[in-house]
């Protein structure tokens, strides 16, 4: 069942409970007025029936003759019944099995009684006189207020038909007005592909729910467009950086093998084949380790540890000992008397990695010396890379933590883009942030902010 006519069919409900209390509750009143004006019309026949029988010694003939005539506008069903107190009938009109001894016994003991019989109601008096105690029985059956009655359950059926008819109707119309931006949403929705997510999603403006989802929706559309770019140039730029050493690999097995050659130019193939062959397992070792970092299957590990300014110093000292000569320099700020403010959780070796990405890149990109340097100042921690090398293009700079991504002026330099991707990762999963400045042809600044 569609929310259109879920919503119609609850609505209807609500409004037939609604409207079947108020009529159900609109027919007991009348039902228990009609009966209680029935009631009082009896207990007048009764009172008229004394006057006329018992009284008549002590009223006027004009008063009788009232009496009398009122008596003779019958009831429908009427039946009189006055009995003495024993029982015994001093006037009738007409026999009646409802007016039992146990009946009469029970006015005698609270003087007055009513009650119904299927459709016949019925009232007892007791009326003390001077000729003895009586018991004054009137039954009849009210015709015109059943008819009424029946006349207002027909009436209030009709209604409550025919309100639930209207609602349900008007139900369906309110919810298809109500849930057509959301139609729109699924339509639109239903034309957006691969291709095509830079669509936007229409909707009512803010603070309207519905516009919330809209707004929600574009922004699940736009990372789905930034994911699918990123997958795109990872594919790409993976193939490329992948067939690159492959197919030198093969062009130089092939040429070896063309025709039978010394045994120098074999090793020579075969340390060229190797060399290409560790290039390949540097490449697909980065990757698994991005691949792990990005699936989140990486964890920092309980009860670990990083004390900064001594990883910085492993850091620098790793990338030194890569260097033909020692270009790193490392300077330290202000730091806290109490070395615990300089630990935080984490796992020291991603740690290093990541900060060993960074110098390695300066030291690469950079002909002078590389600045290392730590600061600390209440609640953070900064660290900061600094060389004077060919710097980063503004255009490059928003695509650098990209996987396989290089720079315009970078490709002349060793590497395959997948450093800093990694670099990046491996500070974020410590609550870290990297801030990167950067001006061509003077330099680069990296800036990792971690706070203690």
């Amino acid at each position: 069942m569609t929310i259109r006519n879920r919503l119609a069919l609850q609505f209807t409900l609500l409004v037939g409970l609604l409207l079947g209390g108020g009529l159900g509750t609109v027919y007991y009143l009348s039902w228990q007025n009609t009966h209680k004006l029935y009631e009082q019309r009896l207990q007048e026949r009764a009172y008229t029936a004394a006057t006329l029988f018992l009284e008549a010694d002590e009223q006027s003939p004009v008063s009788i003759e009232r009496a009398r005539t009122r008596f003779q506008r019958n009831l429908n069903a009427e039946v009189v019944g006055i009995y003495d107190d024993k029982n015994q009938a001093r006037f009738g009109t007409a026999p009646n099995a409802a007016f039992t001894p146990a009946l009469l016994a029970r006015v005698r003991r609270t003087h007055h009684v009513s009650q119904r019989r299927h459709e016949e109601q019925l009232v007892g008096i007791y009326y003390p006189d001077n000729q003895g105690n009586f018991c004054i029985m009137v039954a009849a059956v009210d015709r015109s207020g059943q008819q009424r009655l029946a006349h207002l359950r027909l009436v209030s059926g009709g209604v409550l038909l025919m309100g639930m008819i209207l609602s349900f109707v008007l139900g369906r119309w309110f919810a298809r007005t109500a849930l057509a931006p959301i139609s729109q949403l699924v339509h639109h929705a239903q034309r957006v592909g691969a291709s095509d997510l830079h669509l936007n999603l229409p909707g009512p403006p803010p603070p309207d729910e519905l516009g919330e989802l809209s707004a929600t929706l574009d922004l699940m559309l736009q990372r789905l467009k930034h994911s699918f770019e990123q997958q795109q140039s990872f594919i790409n730029n993976a193939s490329h950086e992948l067939r690159t050493p492959l197919t030198a690999m093969i062009g130089e097995l092939e040429i070896t093998l063309a025709r039978p050659r010394p045994a120098d130019v074999y090793a020579d193939a075969l340390r060229s084949a190797l060399a290409d062959a560790h290039k390949l397992k540097e490449i697909i070792s980065r990757l698994l380790q991005l691949a792990q970092l990005g699936s989140g299957e990486a964890r920092l590990p309980e009860g670990g540890t990083v004390r900064l300014d001594e990883v910085l110093f492993e850091a620098c000292e790793e990338a030194t000992l890569l260097q033909e000569n020692n270009r790193v320099r490392i300077t330290l700020g202000d730091l806290p008397e109490d070395a615990t403010l300089l630990t935080v959780p984490g796992d020291r070796h991603l740690f290093r990695l990541a900060l060993s990405n960074l110098i390695d890149n300066a030291c690469k990109f950079s002909e002078g010396p590389v600045l290392c340097s730590l600061a600390y100042a209440p609640g953070r921690v900064t660290f900061a890379i600094t060389d004077n090398g060919i710097g980063i293009a503004p255009a490059d700079l928003q695509h650098v933590r990209q996987t396989f991504f290089r720079a315009a002026n970078a490709h002349g330099f060793r590497g395959y883009g997948v450093g800093l991707a990694l670099a990046a990762n491996i500070f974020s999963l410590h609550g870290a942030t990297l801030e990167i400045e950067s001006e061509l042809h003077k330099g680069t600044t990296m800036r990792v902010v971690l706070a203690v």
